[in-house]
């Protein structure tokens, strides 16, 4: 029989999986050189193609190395099943370690250094968008490297190393990353079907923008990211540089399916629609398009004193915004982007920015799922105040096409996500102020931050204070980690050390 490996072992065994996972992620880029070695986006003249190879080859090689020897320790071992804080430890060890290995790049341009990298690793892998590199004068392999984060960050980096392990450790971290997409009855099976569906969609959205004339480098990052809920660019100024309705008209479609929780795929992909669309999430869609959208749509067409030109561009960027991807198709009539618009157009995006799109999806922020079960909440409490406190109303919501009765701790982590998500906003938005900008461009930086969103109205910046800068890498970590299973981590170290002192009392 086999020796069973357990504790910190396993850990460090499935650890090595992943920063071998993370070499092949680094040496990917690599394959970008053999199409693009003329010196057209070099950050400057000195870097040759050798240099950018050993940007990626060095760290990759590094990673893959250092992860096999790890991965020795639980080779060809029976293992146990991962115990709480092992998995929320392996669950944020590897995001941590995917963000700063994937920043050394960065730093070995010369160009960047180690706050600057972080924050775009960090925006990368968290499908944020938020970037400090120009892209007028960046290499191929970054313009690619930076959206091939996006697009593993979307599907999500423990739903990687998921479909490596088995079923009864994979399940705990898989849930911890924010995931209720277990389409089938075997995780690992769902986490490959969920691969499958991913690089379908990533195919067909390049084929759409070179049948619409972009570039076929330009198709597949634009792709990777829209299809991510991402908006990292090739282009400066975005969606906008195109000017074309019909690649504009792709991106929304691909925002929107990143946006869409992923057992709803099955169900489309399976020709189940009653499960499909009979969803409560549904509602919370419907909500923002009849308040927050005619807003949006409304303030853009004064700005360009044009209904057709509001419906365009207020179309795409409210999904942009809902879909927490980042993208941009407006820049104002004076090219000066959001900072134009007036402050009911800023609220309704900030709000967007907050809700976000569906549970099991690759976007950010609260979600609507959690968004439509306190609004039902504060409902439900409201009604129950004309009756006897003594009656028990059982409550009843429709999920995939089922009316399932409401489990009242859904309700009580709906609550206290939504409460929390709203304090760090609001402490984050302070640390802005207190770098010295105005309290609604603290608010939306930073709500974009938080949000995974990745727009922004000018704060964020290559020259961008440090302390702003990490600010926002704190916003993005937490608002794609899920703000609990931080928090999860620091309530169990607590209690460990609670029990460790009354068992010193006791002796």
């Amino acid at each position: 029989m086999k020796k069973e490996v357990s504790g910190y072992k396993l850990v460090l065994g499935y650890l090595g999986i992943f920063l071998m996972f993370i070499g092949l992620i680094l040496l990917v880029p690599l394959l970008v050189l053999f199409g693009y070695r003329s010196s057209e986006y070099m950050m400057d003249n000195n870097m040759s193609i050798l240099s950018q190879a050993e940007c990626f080859f060095i760290p990759g090689l590094a990673s893959i190395v250092v992860g096999f020897l790890l991965f020795l320790l639980i080779m060809n071992k029976q293992k146990a099943k991962l115990q709480d804080m092992e998995d929320i430890i392996l669950t944020i060890l590897i995001w941590l370690l995917a963000i700063v290995l994937s920043a050394v790049p960065f730093m070995m341009t010369g160009k960047f250094n180690f706050t600057q990298a972080i924050f775009e690793t960090t925006s990368g892998y968290t499908t944020t968008g938020l970037s400090v590199v120009d892209v007028s004068k960046c290499p191929h392999i970054f313009l690619f490297f930076r959206s091939f984060m996006q697009f593993i960050g979307g599907v999500g980096l423990v739903l990687i190393l998921t479909s490596a392990i088995s079923d009864r450790s994979g399940m705990g971290i898989y849930m911890l990353e924010g995931h209720n997409d277990r389409l089938l009855p075997n995780l690992i099976k769902s986490a490959r079907l969920i691969f499958a569906i991913y690089f379908l969609y990533v195919f067909l959205g390049i084929i759409l923008y070179c049948c619409l004339g972009m570039s076929f480098f330009d198709a597949l990052c634009t792709s990777m990211s829209a299809l991510s809920t991402a908006g990292f660019s090739t282009q400066a100024k975005s969606i906008a540089a195109y000017d074309s309705i019909g690649i504009e008209a792709v991106t929304v479609i691909l925002m929107l399916l990143g946006s869409t929780n992923f057992v709803i795929h099955y169900f489309l992909l399976r020709g189940k629609f009653k499960n499909a669309f009979k969803h409560y999430e549904f509602a919370v869609l419907a909500g923002m398009l009849l308040i927050l959208y005619p807003i949006i749509v409304a303030t853009i067409g004064m700005q360009y004193n044009s209904a057709a030109l509001g419906f365009r561009y207020g179309t795409f960027e409210f999904v942009s915004f809902m879909t927490t991807s980042g993208f941009e198709a407006y820049f104002g009539p004076n090219g000066t982007g959001y900072i134009e618009l007036p402050p009911a157009a800023l609220f309704a995006f900030i709000i967007l920015m907050c809700i976000g799109g569906q549970a099991g999806s690759t976007s950010g922020a609260m979600k609507q799922s959690r968004v439509g079960m306190f609004f039902l909440y504060i409902y439900w409490s409201i009604a129950k105040l004309g009756k006897n406190s003594k009656v028990i109303t059982t409550h009843y919501i429709y999920k995939y096409g089922e009316k399932e009765k409401v489990d009242q701790n859904e309700i009580k982590n709906s609550v206290s996500f939504i409460c929390l998500y709203l304090v760090i906003l609001l402490i984050g938005t302070m640390v802005i102020c207190l770098c010295g900008y105005p309290l609604d461009e603290s608010l939306f930086e930073f709500a974009s931050s938080l949000g995974t969103v990745g727009s922004s109205v000018g704060i964020t910046s290559y020259s961008a204070n440090p302390v702003v800068l990490w600010t926002e890498v704190i916003g993005m970590f937490l608002g794609r980690l899920e703000l609990m299973v931080i928090f999860a981590f620091f309530a169990k170290l607590n209690h460990i050390h609670i029990r460790r002192q009354l068992k010193t009392k006791n002796q």
